[in-house]
């Protein structure tokens, strides 16, 4: 395994335990809805953003109408777009069924990646995926339990726009940013956290079409001590689980093929899983422990597979500049 493979891996699984928090600030603030949390984390990763951007130096790219517009896109895509229907999947069909759907995103980006950019021969692949899935979907029947609420086409349909959001985003965006070796990883999360700031807005109007009831989020803005709590919250969320977790994650997308990127982020769920453990004190139970252990061994034999593979120099590193 080369030493730039090992840094790519490290770099996104910090990503994956920083995002995994995501599965544990909101149940902290019960008192508040998803759009208020949507609304509060990408207030704070765009204005942190706005800050970081005007005190940047040296910078070592232009920016372009034509980048804002791609930061916009993948904005769009793979923060407000994908969060926002995978919402509407958990109240639609519940947290179980919405998490199996959602549990596919490893390997729909996997393969999608792989497909696009001819990066390995299928069979080589399948059989890591196969086993990666096999863990995924043990892990979300385990943690959720198997108890089934009812399926209906508004819950499955935004289930599936959700993966799909996020996996031509987890390409797309890994492409960029091999295409534009100019610009950091740390730059691009400042630009795409700016563009989710602008694009609240035109969330805030479409929420307000499409529900049945106007949503009402003036509350987080009268401060009282639950607003802080909430504020503080979506700092964590903004800074930590945006700015930080996406510039990690775009320096492992910058280095390693999509396809291990994108079976890598099956890390999220593990450590989303690992601090529910802490805070229930808990250890995890033989059918979680072994959906664990699967998922991560059919990622360990995807590098394996891949790090034997001809010419695999060539398929590993970085174009034009490592973070």
């Amino acid at each position: 395994m080369t030493k730039i493979l090992i840094r790519g891996v490290v770099y996104a699984m910090i990503a994956d335990m920083l995002w995994g928090l995501a599965f544990i600030v909101p149940k902290l603030l019960p008192a508040y809805s998803a759009i208020e949390i949507i609304l509060g984390r990408y207030t704070i990763f765009g204005t942190i953003s706005i800050i970081l951007l005007l005190n940047e130096k040296n910078k070592t790219y232009k920016l372009t109408g034509g980048i804002c517009v791609k930061a916009l896109i993948l904005a769009l895509c793979g923060n407000i777009g994908y969060y926002f229907f995978l919402v509407i999947a958990l109240q639609q069909i519940g947290v179980t069924r919405a998490t199996l759907i959602n549990g596919i995103l490893p390997v729909s980006i996997s393969l999608y990646g792989n497909w696009l950019n001819r990066e390995y021969p299928l069979k080589k692949i399948l059989l890591p995926v196969t086993i990666m899935l096999g863990g995924i979907m043990t892990i979300n029947l385990a943690a959720y339990g198997s108890g089934i609420g009812k399926w209906n086409a508004a819950g499955i349909i935004s289930g599936i726009v959700a993966v799909l959001l996020w996996t031509w985003y987890g390409v797309a965006n890994a492409r960029f940013l091999k295409e534009n070796p100019n610009i950091s990883s740390e730059s691009w999360a400042t630009i795409t956290g700016i563009a989710s700031l602008c694009l609240l807005p035109l969330f805030l109007l479409f929420v307000n079409f499409t529900m049945s009831e106007p949503a009402s989020v003036w509350r987080i803005f009268i401060l009282n001590k639950s607003v802080l709590t909430f504020w503080l919250g979506c700092s964590v969320l903004g800074i930590i689980v945006s700015w930080f977790a996406y510039g990690y994650w775009n320096k492992a997308s910058q280095i390693l093929p999509v396809s291990l990127a994108g079976q890598l982020i099956v890390g999220e769920t593990v450590f989303g899983l690992f601090y529910s453990f802490l805070i229930a004190g808990r250890i995890p139970s033989m059918v979680e422990l072994i959906g664990i252990i699967l998922a991560i061994g059919g990622i360990l034999l995807f590098i394996r597979t891949i790090s034997r593979s001809p010419g695999n120099s060539n398929e590993i590193g970085c174009e034009g500049r490592c973070d």
